[in-house]
């Protein structure tokens, strides 16, 4: 019976130890995990979790963001009126690029009336030495040629001749491609590449040869508007009693701030010293300061080059108004080529017909008068 006793007493302490020992690993096991919480613990909001716990991932790159409102009052934010820029202030609000030097890009003068052949030269060439030899390679170009060269220094295109000094990286060369003698031909045009190629390989130079049928057919568009404009205005004062005298004419001309030119035509000229009108003798005899002095003619033409005068109706304007002046002092009259008088409506007809020619070259971005138009109709 004690034995019994003994071994329910032992069996009862083993019990006891074994749930002690349990109770002590789940105490450890929980003090073990406050100890990790706390030192993994963020003191911040999860930015994947909101305050429910659901996902609040940002929408993608151009997806839909539907509006919420906060959980939390927030002070009241003040909405400040929108005001639209002007239509070309969006253009002046851009980021500027940093600064670089300027691209050579051509002027568009040269590009209007000219084939233009770029020519790269990376290892430099002397500017004086390629106009000269351009000179000897190219003497068979009956057309007008023009050579430029690009300035780093002043980012500009300057004109080159044998005195140019310095060295280029970059020229090119401009043959006219109309002229009142007409429109350059396939033939001209063949020539004139094979030259330059031929120039470009003496200074291990590269030109870029613009296509030849673009070429062309620019060259036939810009000779079709050319024929178009090309447009000179004549009327006369003629003698009605006795025939001019050469001194009383120079007097007069002379009054009205004419001068006499070499090619024996009086120039009436603007204050660029351009020719606005010429007065001429209408017989075969040109004006000369020596032939003044002994002529009588019966006859005297005023012209006007429409398209080589800037404004070119009040140039006209002016052209009328003195030879009126003309036919009243030498006892003449004003008449047209047909010796049929000039009235007041024939007048008005041909002021309105230069305006409409005047206005057409305005559109083409070829003014009357402009160094181009002086160039076209040369």
């Amino acid at each position: 019976m004690a034995g019994n006793e003994l071994q329910y007493a032992l069996i009862g302490s083993g019990a006891v130890l074994v749930v002690a020992l349990v109770g002590y690993n789940v105490w450890q096991e929980r003090r073990a995990r406050r100890h990790a919480e706390q030192a993994f613990r963020s003191m911040h909001r999860d930015v994947l979790l909101d305050e429910e716990g659901e996902a609040a991932i940002p929408p993608a790159p151009g997806g839909r963001m539907e509006p919420s409102l906060p959980t939390d009052p927030v002070p009241e934010a003040r909405i400040e009126p929108r005001i639209d820029p002007a239509p070309n202030a969006a253009a002046a609000a851009t980021v500027q690029p940093a600064m670089r030097a300027q691209e050579p890009v051509l002027p568009w003068e040269l590009k209007a009336i000219d084939c233009v052949v770029p020519v790269e030269a990376p290892a430099g060439v002397s500017a004086s030495s390629l106009f000269v030899a351009q000179q000897s390679t190219l003497a068979g170009v009956a057309r007008r040629l023009a050579w430029y060269g690009w300035d780093d220094t002043d980012n500009n295109w300057i004109a080159l001749d044998a005195r140019t000094p310095g060295s280029v990286t970059r020229a090119c060369a401009a043959l006219q491609l109309v002229d009142r003698r007409g429109r350059v031909s396939e033939a001209e045009l063949e020539r004139f590449y094979d030259q330059i190629q031929l120039l470009c390989d003496q200074f291990l130079a590269v030109p870029r040869l613009p296509a030849r049928s673009e070429v062309l057919t620019h060259a036939a568009q810009l000779d079709q508007f050319a024929s178009e404009c090309d447009i000179q205005i004549a009327i006369n004062v003629v003698a009605t009693k006795a025939a001019f005298a050469g001194t009383k004419l120079r007097g007069l001309a002379e009054a009205a701030g004419l001068v006499l030119l070499t090619d024996g035509h009086y120039h009436f000229r603007d204050e660029a010293d351009r020719t606005l009108f010429t007065l001429s003798n209408q017989e075969a005899a040109p004006l000369s300061v020596e032939q003044l002095r002994y002529l009588h003619t019966h006859g005297l033409t005023l012209m006007i080059d429409v398209p080589r005068v800037a404004r070119p109706v009040q140039a006209f304007d002016k052209m009328i108004a003195f030879a009126h002046h003309l036919a009243e002092a030498l006892e003449g009259a004003v008449v047209d080529d047909n010796r049929t008088p000039l009235s007041d409506r024939s007048v008005g007809l041909i002021r309105e017909q230069i305006g409409q020619f005047a206005q057409h070259m305005e559109e083409q971005g070829i003014p009357a008068g402009g160094d181009v138009a002086r160039r076209l109709f040369a």
